[in-house]
């Protein structure tokens, strides 16, 4: 520390990397938060999309319009 007793820039990242790096993981609360709770949204879209391009793809070849 400076004579200031504040921490300098460069200490307190240090200390923040550190608490950050090894700090226990914390344990999930049963909600889902962020991306997580997207995922299975994205998922069911992508099936969704995919079901749909082979639907078409087979009307296309059955129509022989490809």
């Amino acid at each position: 520390m400076n004579g200031r007793n504040r921490p300098h820039a460069a200490e307190i990242y240090q200390t923040d990397l550190e608490r950050h790096l090894f700090a226990p993981a914390s344990r999930r609360n049963g909600r889902l938060s962020g991306w997580l709770a997207l995922d299975p949204m994205a998922r069911w879209l992508r099936d969704w999309l995919a079901s749909g391009r082979s639907r078409w793809k087979a009307l296309a070849e059955a129509w022989d319009l490809s």
